[in-house]
């Protein structure tokens, strides 16, 4: 029997996790991970669930940096990375944000799925919130530079 949206809360506890409901169709998962508090929406939109680490970064931590204003470069390291991923991607929300996304048909979709792609998240977020941090950084200062010294 496929997951329906009810069944969305009971997955997520059973990883250990404890949603918090937006609406009868939106939860919010928030975990405290050694890369910083990692924030989960999942949204159950009829045949899609749609699950995000929304932001990807702490706001604080990237500077000037957000909401479509990227340096040059660092959005093509961003593409290159998701030729990595599985399950899960990174890309840009409607504000320009860097979000790291996964997307789920619902038909005949199992709990077990809907775990291992919650899982998937978390750990791909574990292993690349710094180096892609470090890289949005690294292009900002090679932006600066750039600048500062014109050629």
């Amino acid at each position: 029997m496929a997951l329906e949206a009810s069944d969305i809360p009971k997955t997520i506890r059973s990883l250990g996790w404890e949603p918090r409901a937006i609406d009868d169709r939106t939860w919010r998962v928030t975990l405290d991970t050694s890369v910083g508090i990692v924030r989960i929406v999942v949204r159950y939109a009829g045949a899609w669930l749609y699950l995000s680490i929304i932001p990807f970064f702490e706001p604080k931590s990237i500077e000037q940096w957000g909401g479509g204003k990227y340096p040059i470069g660092f959005l093509g390291r961003l593409l290159a990375v998701n030729r990595n991923l599985n399950m899960v991607k990174f890309a840009l929300d409607d504000d320009g944000d860097v979000v790291l996304k996964s997307e789920l048909p619902t038909e005949n979709l199992q709990a077990s799925e809907l775990s291992a792609a919650l899982v998937q998240l978390q750990k791909t977020t574990d292993q690349y919130r710094q180096p892609v941090r470090e890289a949005l950084l690294d292009a900002g200062r090679a932006a600066a530079n750039a600048s500062a010294n014109p050629t």
